[in-house]
């Protein structure tokens, strides 16, 4: 509106200002010409003030079309910004839910003794030289310390710390893990530890196994259910190398892990790990 009433005091001011060029034309025009002229109600036009005036609307005409194509094309931009935005929220809930939905399928193998809190990733470890993350359950979801950590594909870690909403997740690639394992074809046991050497390579190791082993690459460990924390059965990993120590005693094995640690967005606390099958990863 305002635009309009802008464009139509332009265009009047304009036709005046025409009017008045002309009249002072025909100063020098016989009098009694002007003023018959006048009486009759025509003045003559000047042919270049029409066009000037002409070249102005066109041109303010130009401006407001102009803008609002602008004040368009701005609008369309929003538009498809919403829409994939929009997108890629419905493909994250879709992503999330098959996570939970695959947690939740572990309560077969678990079983229906077993009680559990799943948990979502909330912070990782920004040291170079440490693997932890933070969940978001903690003491009053009943989370304890030394809980055993797990999602579908295999052993994530365990409980060092709590507190009321959160808890700390050290990992089994972190230096400070260790856990009793079980290599699953030749039933052999040692020792699953994390390394700094191994840590960016995404790697843990496989120690105090003899010299004489029969132990392949691709041979998957499980834990062996020895000591305080880890029930048996939970996929550790698999070997991926296999070589002599420099003492020829033992073996150096290295494992990957079967979970993607580095990666991983949801995990399920398992805690009550008595009489319960936990074959997890294993295939």
């Amino acid at each position: 509106m305002k635009k309009n009433i802008l464009l139509t005091i332009v265009v009047l001011f304009a036709f005046l200002f025409s009017i008045a060029a002309t009249v002072v034309s025909l100063k020098n025009y016989d009098s009694n010409i002007v003023s018959r002229k006048l009486k009759e109600g025509y003045i003559p036009a000047n042919s270049q003030v029409v066009k000037v005036i002409r070249d102005i609307r066109e041109y303010i005409t130009g401006i407001l079309h102009l803008n609002q194509i602008i004040a368009e094309n701005k609008r369309l931009k929003e538009e498809l910004n919403k829409l994939k935005t929009d997108k890629i929220t419905i493909e994250e809930i879709k992503s999330e839910n098959i996570k939970l939905k695959e947690l939740l399928g572990l309560k077969e193998q678990i079983g229906v003794a077993a009680s559990f809190e799943i948990a979502r990733v909330v912070q990782r470890a920004q040291e170079a030289w440490l693997s932890f993350f933070i969940i978001d359950k903690g003491e009053k979801d009943g989370v304890k310390k030394n809980m055993v950590v797990i999602n579908n594909q295999g052993l994530i870690g365990y409980i060092v710390d709590t507190g009321t909403n959160w808890a700390k997740v050290v990992t089994l690639l972190d230096p400070d893990f260790s856990a009793s394992a079980m290599v699953v074809r030749t039933r052999e046991i040692g020792v699953v530890r994390g390394s700094v050497n191994l840590l960016s390579k995404r790697l843990c190791e496989l120690r105090y196994i003899s010299k004489d082993s029969k132990i392949k690459i691709n041979d998957i460990v499980i834990t062996s259910g020895m000591g305080e924390i880890f029930p048996k059965g939970i996929a550790i990993g698999r070997v991926v190398q296999i070589k002599n120590d420099r003492f020829e005693l033992t073996k150096n094995i290295l494992i990957e892990p079967l979970a993607d640690i580095e990666n991983v967005e949801y995990v399920m606390v398992i805690k009550q790990v008595k009489d319960i099958n936990l074959s997890v990863g294993v295939k």
